[in-house]
């Protein structure tokens, strides 16, 4: 049985501090945790330690041990996952008595066994579904996370959407409908915040003001007019820097 945590004056540890591996064998997904900088933090000897692997709506933990006897999980199998792509780590350290978490790493991004550094989380992440007759979808189910692309993976699509999803043509026909969405959204909760880069929301909203001539951000349900004027500069810019309408009429001139 899983103890509820209690959240209260939990330390956060940056997920910089964590290396993990996910390793691909014959379709076997596994990974290893290098946890070492965890006894850096002067956390409790004998807490619990463990690693949590989740991608909604699958969620999987690993024991690794105590503070102070830090042992990697025996089996540390994915199979659970239909694919790698999206799979995100937790750490976490628990009072072994009452379950308290007493620290935390969230949302760590994995490497292959080929890579030397932790890559940097993109902002919008991919991943292949069964989406039926649809291309793709913006997925919002995991909140933590953030949005995500799903692209629709049967038929001729079946293995190659990784691909689809960095065709020229896509990208000028599709990324601008997600921004203004996604951006929507966020103005639709209310959410005006732009400082805090562990939502989700924070980040796209860096990201959508980091293009010059936009203007002011509306900052309050009071200025809701200015919406979508701004959004709509925000999109503008973006196609620029893409090259969305460049990007299409290239491809009409090669079929011409």
């Amino acid at each position: 049985m899983i103890k509820r945590f209690n959240y209260t004056k939990r330390k956060s540890i940056s997920r910089k501090e964590f290396k993990i591996v996910i390793n691909i064998d014959d379709a076997k997904i596994s990974f290893d945790a290098d946890l070492s900088k965890l006894n850096s933090h002067n956390l409790p000897d004998g807490s619990l330690v463990f690693v949590e692997a989740y991608r909604l709506p699958n969620w999987v933990r690993f024991d690794y041990g105590q503070i102070g006897n830090i042992q990697p999980a025996k089996a540390r199998d994915l199979s659970s996952f239909d694919t790698h792509e999206g799979i995100l780590f937790r750490v976490k350290v628990t009072d072994s008595k009452d379950g308290k978490l007493l620290a935390e790493a969230d949302r760590i991004p994995f490497i292959l066994p080929d890579e030397k550094d932790m890559p940097l989380e993109p902002l919008l992440k991919t991943r292949p579904q069964n989406l039926g007759n649809e291309i793709y979808r913006v997925d919002y189910s995991d909140d933590r996370s953030g949005p995500i692309l799903l692209i629709n993976n049967q038929g001729v699509m079946a293995g190659n959407y990784r691909r689809i999803g960095l065709d020229p043509v896509f990208i000028s026909l599709v990324y601008a409908s997600i921004v203004r969405e996604i951006l929507t959204k966020i103005f639709t909760e209310p959410y005006f915040e732009y400082s805090d880069r562990d939502n989700w929301r924070d980040r796209w909203l860096i990201f959508a003001r980091s293009f010059p001539g936009t203007g002011e951000m509306p900052k309050s349900e009071d200025e809701s007019d200015q919406f979508d004027d701004w959004i709509d500069k925000v999109v503008e810019k973006f196609c620029k820097k893409i090259r969305a309408f460049e990007r299409f009429s290239e491809f009409w001139s090669k079929e011409g």
